[in-house]
This record gives C-alpha cells, sequence and structure tokens, in this order.
C-alpha cells in the first residue's frame, strides 16, 4: 500500500524588520532597577514572560503532541514499511524481581540545562523499561523542585505512565536496618564488579548529570549510608573512551538487556554508541585494571 503524504509542519515566520526594530528600542528603553545587573534583571523578565504565557505554551503543546499522534496512527494505517519498523512492546513482561531506583537528591547540584537533560534520560528509561522482555520498575526518589517542575511544564503525561513510581522520598527514607542489604548503589568508584542482577535486590542509579564537576558523589554518599556497593562491568569486556560517559539511562538500558541476553559484552554494545567504544583486539590487554569513571553510576 503507498503512504500517504503527511501534512507539513508550519513553523513561526521570523520577525519582521520593523518588530526587529521595536524590540531593539524596547531594550533601550528598559529602566533596570538599582543594584540589579543586566544578566539578572534578563533572567527576571524571561521567567516574568513564563509566568504570563506558561498557560498557553501549555496548550500549545497538547495540541502539538495530539498532531504527532494523529500524524503517526496515519502512518501507521498506510506506510506498510513503517509499521514494520515500529518496535512494540511485548504483550508480557517475565518477572525478575529486580527494582531499580533512580537517587534524584542531587537538584541543588545541576544546572538548568542539566536538569533538562536528566529528565530526557529518565524519560528514555521509561521507554526502555516499555520495550524491555523483563520487568525492571524503577523509582524516581526525591522527584522535588526543578526536575519535578520540568515534568509539569514538559511531560505533564508523566503521571499516567505506568511500571514507574515518582516520588518525593528521599533514598534515606525507603532504608532501614532490616532492608539495607537488599539495595546496592551502583558507582564506578568502587573495584566491587557486579556479575548478575540478583533477584531481591534494588539497584540504585545517581540521578546526576554533572560533567564529572563532582568527585565521587555517589560513593561517599552510599559509603556514609553503609550500603553495599558495584560497578557494571565494563572494564572486563569493552574498552571505553574515557573522554566520555555513561550516562544515566545508558545504565538502565544495559540492564535491560542483560536480562534478555545474560552477557554483558552482547548488552554493552547493543546499548553504547560506537564512539564510546574504542575498537580493535588489540586494546584487549589495556581493559584490565583500567579505571572506567562515568556520571550517574
Amino acid at each position: 500500500m503507498e503512504s500517504q503524504p503527511l501534512p507539513k509542519k508550519t513553523k513561526a515566520p521570523p520577525p519582521t524588520p520593523e518588530e526587529i526594530e521595536r524590540r531593539r528600542e524596547a531594550r533601550k528603553n528598559e529602566v533596570i532597577p538599582p543594584g540589579v545587573s543586566r544578566r539578572e534583571w534578563k533572567k527576571q523578565q524571561k521567567l516574568q514572560r513564563w509566568e504570563e504565557t506558561k498557560d498557553q505554551y501549555r496548550q500549545d503543546m497538547r495540541l502539538k503532541k495530539k498532531q504527532q499522534r494523529e500524524r503517526k496512527r496515519e502512518r501507521l494505517r498506510n506506510d506498510d514499511e513503517y509499521r514494520n519498523s515500529v518496535a512494540k512492546r511485548p504483550k508480557s513482561q517475565i518477572a525478575t524481581n529486580v527494582n531499580i531506583a533512580i537517587d534524584c537528591e542531587f537538584d541543588d547540584l545541576m544546572n538548568q540545562k542539566e536538569i533538562v537533560s536528566m529528565a530526557n534520560q529518565i524519560r528514555s528509561c521509561y521507554s526502555s523499561m516499555r520495550h524491555c522482555q523483563y520487568e525492571l520498575p524503577i523509582q524516581i526518589l526525591s522527584f522535588n523542585k526543578r526536575l519535578k517542575e520540568r515534568y509539569e511544564t514538559s511531560n505533564p503525561e508523566y503521571t499516567s505512565w505506568k511500571g514507574i513510581n515518582f516520588q518525593s522520598e528521599r533514598l534515606a527514607d525507603l532504608i532501614t536496618p532490616e532492608n539495607k542489604h537488599q539495595f546496592v548503589y551502583l558507582t564506578a568508584d568502587t573495584d566491587n564488579d557486579i556479575q548478575e542482577l540478583s533477584s531481591g535486590k534494588t539497584y540504585i542509579i545517581g540521578g546526576i548529570v554533572d560533567k564529572n564537576r563532582h568527585k565521587n558523589l555517589c560513593f561517599n554518599k552510599a559509603k556514609e549510608m553503609g550500603l553495599a556497593m558495584a560497578r557494571l562491568p565494563i572494564g572486563q569486556y569493552i574498552k571505553i573512551n574515557s573522554r566520555d560517559v555513561l550516562v544515566t539511562s545508558h545504565v538502565y538500558e544495559i540492564m535491560c538487556r542483560w536480562f534478555e541476553c545474560k552477557d554483558w559484552r552482547e548488552a554493552f554494545n547493543k546499548v553504547l554508541p560506537p564512539r564510546k567504544v574504542v575498537q580493535g583486539d588489540d586494546e584487549k590487554d589495556d581493559m584490565n585494571g583500567e579505571e572506567v569513571k562515568r556520571k550517574g553510576w
């Protein structure tokens, strides 16, 4: 069946010369309050504009997403090749008795751009969870402050996501002397390589994007709380380009792939982009003992 042409997306027209000139004049006539820098004033004005337009923005975003869903449904009906290429969620998932927690108690250590990145990574984890053949439910801990605000403005439908639990409680609120042995904090700063994901365990991934500014952050937190620590056995199987980082969403997806194939090397190669992996058999001897540090775990 031949595919039907889809309606083209419309873009906002560029500002006219008159509009550009009007904006310039408005900037010249701005009265900046005493004691406030121009940069801070611009931030305040931007926040004010957002407060004035956020309701309309949310309405526009809902309409945009509705149109995207309609375009996708139309393409699924009319394009056989596209329909066959779309990955479908398994009808049923195999129970694992393994839980994943993403510790987001690092909100204050990230700038706004990093908050946006963290929100996108959680959404990517949700997508991986839905398409995994095995059940790996996710708890998002310390879901408050700017990360929650980001979801409420850009992904308000998150409240209807299945299999992922957004909660304001901190990691410390969940741990007791009786259940402490069930938690394992994943951090690259430990020498303990994990060999398999064990039933009855909750594996904690640090939910932070920080460009490696905060050294040993997850390690120190786990040590202070007296939690077991482990790291994915990357160094045993592949060599990673040390300039790159392993993001939170990659850690979760690697764990999904491990359950599906029970092979760490295959899981790493399926998930990590080729640019992260150093190719060549001659690198094999350099893997053992090499410290691979990544953000988010």
